[in-house]
């Protein structure tokens, strides 16, 4: 069964969207005004296939559905010849044949119940698996959002869509990644705010100054001269560095002890001068010297090392290790200068700065490898993203795996469906070879031309009935009595209709080929507008013929379509269907599109009620304004006539025209003394549907009649 009819693109249907008419049920009965749409659906229930059509489609589609649809059409296409196919009908005779024949019906029709279940399984399984990837796409773009605001987004361009981005995502291979998606980030961030910039390299550390560790003077024993007598007792007590800085604080003009006060030799003073003399001094002085170099390059590495490239925590450790180094070797140093005599060794400070100097030329590498990247960044950025998406689908792969898990076992449901309706199929065909053998033993066309014939008398039309025409393939032919030839031609519009159709209903119930096996429960019946050129004389006569040969019994076929223009005889199908356990209405509505209205039973309307139903419409923008003035004037005359108030409509009209020369027109077109004028018809110029509509009205207030107009627009 046709659940939607999805149009877009054909005739007056909307070239950008799509309109899905439904949900449709066994019996569907649409009522639009000429020109809305309606004959564009049964057309395109004729010819799916046809380019006109491309972009509209039935849900759920069924190749194998069987479409027989009246309209303009198969009229052309069946009596545009002399004469037309014959219709095969069963008879009676062959009790044999006619056993078998109900018998393969009925086990083809148990089969098609099998298959209508099995594929309502399948699309049910299919409608699983598009939850699962609904749910497998969510959990994919959740990923996603979670690098949407970072320096990696740009990786996710023209991914814009949750079923792109699985795509992307299940076509990258899974390798194995040492990337992490922060360190990819963090690369890319800085790629990015580089700008084109290159980072300065970082300098290593030198230590000039580090060759004073190894000093020889260091070592040494710096003591006074012999030269003096006094130089041999100094240095045998070892009081030499005492002595040197005991002589800066004594008076040497006194010629006494400093500490024992009694007189000294005369040359005392002379003779230590001997023990302390230049070579001394010299040696002391390059001590000092040293020290004051070895603290200027300590106060330089200290300068280098609190720039902002040495401050990783790399290199923490070994900076305050060689902060304390540096301490104390100056503080040797300063020791050293007091008490030259002493021997002292410094620590090397050689291992620590070559550590330092091994994380300074690693990291220099990476500032090596990011200003090549900013030479070539766009190069670089490409190949982030590549490593990206390997990172990205290792992230994803336990998703991948378990919703390809749930994909395969899914897949084996429904290929197991498949094979189960394979098999229904071999079975059926089995069944429609049966059925074509015990129609063509059991069938012939003359009961369809007997069934035409009668009904043709029964709707009073004489002078014309349809006969079996010789030949190799049984065909109908129309004949008259005084004529043979070309009957069809000389018929009326009405007579075309009617015998149309009566043809249309025996080819519903019958076949045009014997060795068809399907069956006709199975078919799907589109009537559009059976009694567009006849006279309500045989409105009732239609319905009643309708009713019962295409909707009694109910499961004479699988769905219905009826399409009209006719408003009473859309009562009339109305008043049959009501006797149907399933059937739904439509209203077929045209503005600047064709669109559809549901409708339930009680918004069913007489001729009257649809005239100010449409006004309603144009006023909405559901239909076309131009209709306006007719549907204005039928009201007007339907009206004013059955309450005999003819001149008071007429005096109001001229008063308003008076009033508004923008209702001249309308004036004109409404008063039946103008009716002759053709330019009334064509002189409205751009309808605006609320100065229309307001004017309308005046004319209902000017009469005295309100309080029906409200009652009617309201």
């Amino acid at each position: 069964m046709i659940k939607h009819i999805v149009l877009r693109g054909v005739s007056s249907y909307c070239p950008d969207t799509n309109l899905s008419i439904g949900p449709l049920t066994k019996v569907n009965l649409f009522y639009g005004h000429n020109g809305t749409g309606k004959t564009t659906i049964s057309n395109f229930l004729q010819a799916p296939g046809h380019s006109d059509f491309r972009q509209c489609r039935v849900q759920p589609v069924n190749p194998e559905r069987e479409l027989i649809v009246y309209n303009h059409t198969f009229l052309e296409q069946n009596f545009q010849a002399s004469s037309q196919p014959g219709v095969f009908t069963l008879n009676e005779g062959n009790i044999e044949a006619e056993n078998a024949l109900l018998a393969a019906e009925a086990e083809l029709g148990k089969l098609a119940k099998e298959r209508t279940s099995l594929v309502d399984a399948g699309m049910e399984l299919a409608a699983e698996q598009g939850r699962a990837d609904e749910k497998h796409w969510d959990e994919l773009w959740a990923q996603k959002k979670l690098y949407d605001g970072e320096a990696l987004k740009y990786c996710f361009v023209g991914y814009n869509t949750r079923e792109k981005l699985a795509e992307k995502v299940i076509s990258v291979n899974l390798v194995a990644v040492v990337d992490t998606l922060e360190m990819l980030a963090t690369e890319a961030q800085e790629l990015q705010a580089a700008d084109g910039e290159e980072i300065a390299g970082i300098p290593a550390f030198t230590f000039q100054p580090g060759e004073i560790e190894k000093d020889p003077l260091l070592q040494e024993a710096i003591v006074g001269s012999q030269d003096s007598y006094l130089g041999a007792l100094i240095n045998e007590l070892g009081n030499s560095d005492w002595i040197r800085q005991a002589l800066g604080f004594v008076d040497q003009q006194d010629s006494r002890c400093p500490y024992c006060q009694q007189p000294l030799p005369s040359d005392f003073y002379a003779e230590l001068g001997r023990v302390f003399d230049q070579t001394y001094s010299k040696r002391v002085k390059q001590l000092t010297a040293l020290k004051a170099r070895y603290e200027a390059g300590v106060a330089h590495i200290q300068d280098q090392s609190s720039r902002k490239a040495y401050q990783l925590p790399d290199y923490q450790p070994h900076l305050a290790a060689l902060q304390v180094t540096f301490q104390k070797n100056i503080q040797l140093l300063a020791g050293k200068i007091t008490n030259p005599s002493t021997s002292i060794s410094l620590a090397s400070t050689a291992d620590i700065l070559a550590k330092l100097n091994s994380i300074v030329q690693v990291e220099q590498e990476k500032i090596d490898a990011f200003n090549l990247k900013v030479r070539n960044r766009k190069v670089y950025l490409e190949k982030i993203k590549t490593r990206f998406w390997d990172c990205f689908r290792a992230a994803c792969d336990g998703m991948i795996v378990a919703a390809k898990k749930a994909e395969k076992a899914n897949l084996v449901k429904r290929d197991e469906k498949r094979d189960a309706i394979e098999d229904i199929k071999k079975k059926a065909q089995i069944q429609k070879d049966i059925i074509a053998r015990s129609r063509a033993q059991i069938t012939n066309i003359d009961q369809a031309i007997e069934s035409i014939n009668n009904s043709l008398n029964m709707l009073g039309l004489k002078g014309f009935e349809v006969v079996r025409e010789e030949g190799e393939l049984p065909r109908y032919r129309l004949v008259r009595p005084s004529r043979q030839d070309g009957v069809f031609k000389t018929l009326s519009e009405g007579e075309k209709t009617l015998i149309s159709f009566l043809y249309f209903l025996e080819v519903c119930n019958g076949e045009l080929d014997t060795k068809s096996g399907k069956l006709k429960s199975n078919r799907v019946i589109v009537i559009d507008d059976p009694i567009s050129s006849l006279s309500h004389n045989y409105v009732y006569d239609i319905a009643s013929l309708i009713y019962r040969r295409v909707l009694n019994p109910k499961d004479r076929f699988k769905q219905v379509f009826i399409l009209t223009h006719n408003l009473f005889f859309f009562h009339e199908m109305l008043k049959h269907l009501k006797k149907a356990d399933e059937f739904s209405l439509f209203r077929i509505t045209k503005a600047q599109y064709s669109g559809f209205v549901p409708m339930k039973a009680s918004d069913v309307q007489n001729d009257y009620q649809s005239f100010w139903q449409t006004i309603k419409d144009a006023q909405e923008g559901r239909t076309s304004a131009s209709v306006i003035p007719n549907m204005m004037r039928n009201i007007l005359e339907y009206y004013f006539n059955f309450v005999h108030r003819q001149e008071a409509l007429a005096e109001a009209l001229q008063s308003l025209a008076e009033e508004d020369t923008a209702f001249r027109a309308l004036y004109r077109y409404v008063n039946r003394e103008s009716h002759s004028d053709a330019v009334n018809l064509t002189d409205f110029g751009e309808i605006v549907p609320a100065h229309y509509i307001d004017r309308f009205k005046q004319v209902f207030v000017k009469t005295g009649f309100e309080e029906h107009y409200v009652k009617m627009m309201g």
